[in-house]
């Protein structure tokens, strides 16, 4: 494993790191009918059934030298606080969390209740994860509901908390490079941003990279395989016929995004030893990158050839019994719906 510092956050972090959505596991309510609000915990009994291979990806993540675990959706630290609790491996790793639309949530209540939201936000993370501290704290997606004084209270109410030693650093994360870089651009008050960037979606590139590389503004990538349509792999519409050099197509979307040198570490969501595997093997390795595979995978996908492909997903049996979240983002492609 290779390492990068995360801009001026001080965090030495591995250039893999892992991803806290696990699709497989908990479909995210806001993108499926689930009898789970949005934000409500998982349940206990359901959360200890597939912890046991969760606390091993983990702790084989760890041993590899995977030091960096981001989380978003309530479930994602319910379970890696499970897991880093279990096994005892707090210490050994940096922990990512978020508050979900932070300013849309401030604008849907009084005034006088922002504080105390803000805050108990922020307590319930560190109860979830079984944590006293997190490592780098994301206000994910600033964009929604902004306004000026909703986003500055924000700020000023995380750094209060920071103040007290909850939290290191203060990060942002979305799907709007431009938008990000405009509030570092007049406010300049994150240490880190998380944006998706690969092959197919490279706004981040010329929007945000020089600016974080200006101001020393640690860059963390997610999304690196879910494009060109939301939660669906590349690599369901990646041509076998391609010589991809030695790696595979998801490796070589891995290696295309670590090319450019401001982004620091990359948080794919992996459900797998397996996908795993894959993954840290593209650090095994030391060859030429050939994005032909990353070129044609796009084409096709947007191509009628990959609307075909999208069909045949939604009729795969084995598919809608194993990866039935794989299913329903295919079925919301075709019904213009994601």
């Amino acid at each position: 494993m290779k390492y990068r510092m995360l801009g001026r956050t001080g965090l030495t972090v591995s250039e893999l790191g892992l991803g806290g959505h696990e699709f497989a596991r908990f479909l995210p309510s806001w993108h499926f009918t689930t009898n789970r609000k949005f934000e409500e915990p998982v349940p206990s009994a359901e959360l200890v059934v597939t912890q046991a291979r969760r606390n091993e990806l983990i702790e084989t993540a760890i041993e590899a030298g995977v030091n960096y675990f981001d989380t978003g959706e309530v479930a994602e630290p319910q379970s890696l606080g499970l897991a880093l609790d279990t096994l005892g491996r707090r210490k050994d790793v940096y922990v990512a969390a978020e508050t979900m639309g932070p300013v849309r949530m401030l604008r849907e209540i009084p005034k006088a209740q922002w504080r105390d939201a803000l805050m108990g936000g922020v307590d319930e993370r560190l109860r979830l994860l079984r944590t006293d501290h997190i490592d780098v704290f994301n206000a994910h997606e600033v964009a929604d509901g902004y306004s000026r004084d909703r986003f500055e209270f924000v700020i000023t109410t995380l750094k209060e908390i920071q103040e007290q030693g909850k939290l290191g650093a203060i990060g942002v994360s979305g799907h709007h490079p431009r938008f990000i870089a405009e509030l570092i651009r007049k406010y300049d008050c994150f240490d880190s941003v998380m944006i998706p960037y690969n092959y197919h979606l490279q706004e981040a590139r010329d929007a945000l990279f020089p600016l974080c590389k200006a101001l020393n503004i640690g860059v963390v990538v997610m999304k690196p395989f879910n494009w060109p349509y939301y939660g669906l792999p590349f690599t369901y519409f990646s041509p076998s016929n391609v010589d991809t050099g030695g790696y595979t197509p998801a490796q070589t979307s891995l290696k295309w995004i670590l090319k450019a040198p401001e982004v620091s570490t990359i948080v794919p969501g992996t459900n797998t030893l397996t996908e795993l595997a894959e993954n840290l093997a593209t650090f095994t390795q030391n060859r030429a990158v050939d994005e032909t595979v990353l070129k044609n995978s796009l084409t096709f996908a947007l191509s009628e050839g990959g609307r075909e492909r999208l069909k045949k997903i939604c009729a795969d049996k084995d598919i809608a019994r194993t990866r039935a979240y794989i299913r329903g983002y295919s079925q919301r492609t075709l019904t213009g719906t994601t």
